[in-house]
């Protein structure tokens, strides 16, 4: 019996970068809690800009936010991991010196970058993030820190994996969240961690959950649920590595699932 249903964001349930969801995921979630079952909304994104995204049942919800760094709900924190930051800082100077990318810095409610630059707008705008610009991270940063985030127009994968990933990937966990963006996080820090310490605060086990996704980030979260569905426009990778495959993004693939998985149960009573 499932009990717990965890879901990515970006390129599992809503475009890239957009607030494009489908509304009727909003009554799915709210009969899922009606049978018992929890949503968790788990992506790279920060709280704020998911709870708007779900903002008529934004309080029936679970968070893995940051790309799993923070587990928490609308009044609670339940786990964070925070850099140290003077090796924060070492590795900001290392970030600098790749060609053309622009760095984003992820605290518990808040975002930071230097300057205003074409990304600054584009979180601010279409992810409706609540971001600031600082000016130099090193003189001006004082808030705790969970992830870096690298940002380059078209290509931030294979920039990153130059040379970057090889000198910091004992140390850190770095993962592909789409093509713009390569997350840096500590080491255990990754949405599938973080589903884990949700299921064993809410007595919940993998056998209980089902989770979708679609990019590297979230092999993890996959790997923790029984029932894992990679959607149909996932990267390759992913699809090997779930149970399932759903339809794609394009044709509401999550909600074709969800709504086939409710009237099963529907038929049940």
């Amino acid at each position: 019996m499932i009990k717990l249903i965890a879901s990515d964001i970006d390129g599992t349930l809503v475009p890239d970068g957009t607030a494009k969801i489908d509304v009727r995921m909003y009554d799915i979630i709210r009969r899922l809690k009606e049978h018992g079952i929890i949503y968790v909304g788990a992506s790279g994104r920060q709280f704020a800009s998911m709870v708007r995204l779900f903002q008529p049942v934004s309080e029936d919800i679970y968070y893995i936010t940051e790309g799993g760094t923070v587990t928490r709900d609308t009044k609670q924190v339940y786990d964070m991991h925070v850099f140290d930051r003077d090796v924060l800082m070492q590795m900001i100077k290392d970030v600098k010196r790749l060609p053309d990318c622009d760095i984003m810095l992820s605290g518990r409610d808040t975002a930071y970058c230097e300057d205003k630059s074409e990304m600054f707008y584009w979180m601010r705008d279409s992810y409706r993030f609540d971001i600031k610009v600082l000016g130099d991270f090193e003189t001006h940063l004082t808030d705790e820190i969970v992830k870096l985030s690298i940002y380059h127009k078209d290509n931030a994968e294979a920039i990153v994996n130059e040379w970057f990933t090889d000198k910091w990937k004992d140390s850190f966990k770095i993962a592909s969240a789409g093509v713009m963006w390569m997350d840096v996080t500590g080491k255990h820090a990754d949405k599938g961690n973080a589903l884990k310490k949700l299921q064993s605060i809410l007595n919940i086990s993998r056998e209980e959950t089902m989770a979708f996704g679609d990019n590297l980030n979230d092999l993890g979260l996959l790997k923790a649920a029984e029932e894992s569905y990679a959607i149909g426009s996932a990267r390759d990778e992913v699809k090997a590595a779930a149970k399932h495959v759903a339809p794609p993004l394009s044709e509401y693939g999550e909600t074709q699932v969800l709504l086939d998985f409710l009237d099963r149960l529907d038929n049940q009573k």
